[in-house]
């Protein structure tokens, strides 16, 4: 989809918000958030209670870390999660897990990333920022510092 412009959320939901259904065709945001969440002390917990998906072996979630940034956290195995950035290094647009392929992709430019953050086709040829993740008994906890 060449031609697209990219706009932040804000601009985005200010577009909506004044009644411009054009908006949707002015600029793609990508996958749209499962729910926000609020960091504290440069960690955030995510529940298996509030994303449910986490809490079997391949599920993912595109979360907005209230005053961050969204991150995406996918389920690798019983014991381990991989989290990253989920906002393209290319244009902004967010990120989604794609489960048939093992990695993320961005829709707007159709660039795909590896779970260890490395571009596997662009356009871009930035990697996504990686953080680590520790799965426990009931909650991922993903270190953003």
């Amino acid at each position: 989809m060449t031609g697209m412009r990219s706009c932040s959320r804000r601009q985005f939901h200010g577009l909506v918000l004044a009644g411009a259904g054009f908006a949707v065709l002015g600029c793609n945001q990508g996958a749209a958030p499962d729910g926000t969440v609020a960091a504290a002390m440069g960690r955030v917990t995510l529940p298996f209670a509030m994303f449910p998906k986490l809490g079997a072996v391949g599920g993912s979630v595109v979360v907005d870390v209230t005053g961050e940034f969204p991150i995406v956290v996918v389920r690798t195995s019983d014991t381990a999660a991989t989290a990253l950035s989920a906002t393209c290094t290319h244009a902004a647009c967010l990120v989604d897990y794609a489960a048939a392929a093992n990695d993320l992709h961005c829709p707007c430019h159709d660039a795909n990333f590896a779970l260890d953050g490395s571009v596997k086709n662009g356009p871009t040829i930035i990697p996504l920022p990686v953080y680590p993740a520790q799965v426990g008994a009931d909650a991922i906890v993903v270190n953003l510092t």
